[in-house]
């Protein structure tokens, strides 16, 4: 119930629970790797490096889910996304 001081509650310690959440990823990397990351960064930002590396990961992912979807339509839907696909 919208009304309800409980349901504010809950919403304003959500909203303070979100807010003061802090994300880290702990990585251990071996020898090889942490070499090739120091060499690639050149002094530069580590971290920079290794968020733009999970994000292309991440991205490749989805598009791989992505098209395994589209490969498992069949029928009418198929028919579908091959004429939208045909406009583009």
């Amino acid at each position: 119930m919208i009304g309800d001081r409980r349901c504010g509650n809950i919403g304003a310690n959500i909203s303070a629970t979100i807010a003061a959440v802090t994300t880290t990823l702990s990585i251990t990397i071996d020898d090889e790797l942490g070499r090739d990351l120091a060499s690639a960064v050149n002094g530069g930002n580590r971290s920079a490096v290794v968020a733009t590396a999970i994000r292309e990961y991440l991205d490749r992912r989805n598009i791989a889910a992505a098209a395994a979807w589209h490969a498992s339509l069949d029928g009418d839907d198929a028919a579908a996304l091959a004429e939208f696909d045909a406009i583009w």
